[in-house]
């Protein structure tokens, strides 16, 4: 679950074209320990959670929710 957020997060940080940098800047934080959060390897805090969210305007269930890969028929036979 914590690695799907992650690669959300990432993916979104992206899509946006922000940096790790950039984004580390508006936290407060360096850009390593930025990058060591984003990889996984430093525990990402709540608050942290919620100002990246915010910072890439992403609602945090969309950062929690999990979307499956399988298809369902929906059809009415």
């Amino acid at each position: 679950m914590v690695n799907e957020i992650l690669t959300k997060i990432r993916s979104k940080r992206l899509e946006k074209n922000y940096s790790q940098a950039y984004l580390a800047s508006r936290l407060k934080i360096s850009q390593s320990y930025y990058a060591k959060i984003e990889n996984g390897i430093t525990k990402l805090t709540v608050d942290e959670l919620i100002e990246i969210s915010e910072i890439l305007n992403i609602d945090l269930s969309e950062l929690f929710s999990q979307k499956t890969t399988s298809t369902q028929n929906s059809s009415i036979n």
